[in-house]
């Protein structure tokens, strides 16, 4: 089973990139993904288009039930009561199974008072929380969700990307301080991901193509992996299913 914790739909406005239903579904039946956790693009700036896109992903769940499940994604710089209305929401009413923030396109510093808002969202919702990190320093270094994490004990924290490779060894730092920090390995290196398997453990890495082209690639990485059977369960589809919750 494989199971793709990062995946994209809509129209970007950040990046100029568009993803499709189908372009997903496409990839999903191409490379045998048995499931995908799909949040929106970026660039929505207001809580109306925020909404219709939190819409369309729960359409797409819908249609396609036990397949794709949705991750909310909104800037925090929204009014305060709108973030967690909207978050409540997509988990109570659309049944999506976590939160995602991308700390340069969505303009929130995880350290600051902003990002302490995020963390206690999802808190409140007992939802995990994927966090991107990498490209769009500072606040998007890994070192920067450590105190968040140490702060929000409860919450599970995904390190999208595991700080993409350049910062793959902050990515390990903050998996070490803190056992609430997952590892989703999209635009990570082969040596990083046996790397983390063997100090955190399988049951803390977990799959993620991010792009639908990207999917065959993350994918190839794992077939060459020297890490044991059980291993590779777990980061292909257990540790997703356990973090997120989707009973598979």
């Amino acid at each position: 089973m494989i199971i793709d914790c990062h995946a994209h739909l809509g129209v970007d406005r950040v990046f100029d990139e568009v993803r499709s239903e189908d372009d997903i579904m496409k990839a999903m039946d191409k490379f045998h993904v048995d499931a995908s956790i799909v949040q929106p693009m970026f660039g929505a700036i207001n809580i109306n288009s925020i909404r219709e896109t939190h819409d369309r992903i729960y359409r797409f769940a819908q249609t396609y039930p036990k397949r794709i499940f949705g991750m909310a994604s909104m800037t925090p710089l929204l009014d305060e009561d709108e973030y967690f209305n909207e978050a409540k929401r997509c988990k109570d009413e659309l049944g999506f199974v976590g939160l995602k923030i991308h700390p340069a396109v969505h303009g929130v510093n995880p350290a600051g008072k902003l990002g302490e808002m995020v963390w206690k969202v999802c808190s409140e919702l007992e939802w995990p929380l994927m966090v991107h990190t990498g490209a769009g320093i500072p606040f998007t270094l890994p070192a920067m969700t450590i105190g968040r994490c140490k702060q929000f004990k409860e919450v599970k924290c995904i390190l999208a990307h595991s700080g993409m490779i350049s910062f793959a060894g902050e990515a390990f730092l903050a998996a070490q301080e803190c056992p609430n920090i997952y590892l989703d390995t999209s635009w990570t290196a082969s040596h990083h991901i046996e790397h983390m398997v063997d100090h955190f453990g399988s049951n803390r890495v977990m799959f993620a193509g991010d792009e639908d082209s990207n999917v065959p690639v993350e994918l190839a990485k794992y077939e060459h992996l020297r890490i044991s059977p059980e291993d590779m369960q777990w980061c292909l589809w257990k540790t997703a299913n356990e973090v997120f919750g989707l009973g598979f």
